[in-house]
């Protein structure tokens, strides 16, 4: 079995931390401090999320649930499985080319929309400024529009969180991992009309 955070308890406030920075400045890319082993098909940096997130308290859902990958998991975070998306408080998507549907993931209720899924999602990178004119953000944690491009999503990513962003305050909120950096777009960042 490899190890975890090599300092369980530190490592992990750096991560929450950054990810709590991620979440208030929606749309940039920020550097994971930590990065733990992670058995495949999980990337070190989701495995980073994973571990500082979940808990036996927190259901996840793996699109590729590999042996080694549950094993280590329940080892380390005691986490539970969800057999299906919609059960899930997290999901684990490490191949997005075949992610299923986003309304397929819970969305919260009116009375209680923190009761939702957050997604995290293994793409192959970001680009911003003029390559990446064609996607802008705006919302909460963003003074104007930024431009961002995330590659490796099905190409109806886009309508399909689209659709999910017109029913807030119900939704999903996303955490996007590239190497060791993690950007989060959370349920209010909403993409402008191009």
């Amino acid at each position: 079995m490899l190890a975890a955070f090599a300092d369980p308890v530190f490592d992990s406030q750096r991560t929450f931390r950054e990810l709590l920075q991620a979440m208030a400045r929606p749309a940039a890319p920020r550097p994971l401090p930590v990065l733990p082993p992670a058995p495949a098909p999980v990337a070190p940096a989701a495995m980073a999320i994973l571990l500082t997130l979940c808990d036996a308290t927190t259901s996840v859902w793996l699109q590729q649930p590999s042996d080694e990958a549950v094993r280590h998991l329940r080892f380390h975070a005691g986490l539970r499985l969800a057999d299906e998306p919609q059960a899930a408080d997290f999901a684990l998507i490490s191949e997005p080319a075949a992610m299923p549907p986003l309304q397929r993931f819970g969305a919260g209720d009116l009375r209680y929309p923190d009761r939702s899924a957050s997604l995290i999602v293994q793409v192959d990178g970001f680009r911003s400024g003029a390559e990446a004119d064609r996607l802008r953000f705006a919302g909460p944690g963003l003074r104007e529009p930024v431009a961002l491009a995330i590659d490796g999503l099905p190409a109806d990513f886009w309508q399909q969180r689209a659709a999910l962003s017109a029913r807030l305050p119900l939704g999903i909120d996303l955490f996007f991992v590239a190497a060791q950096q993690v950007l989060a777009l959370p349920r209010t960042t909403r993409l402008l009309e191009t």
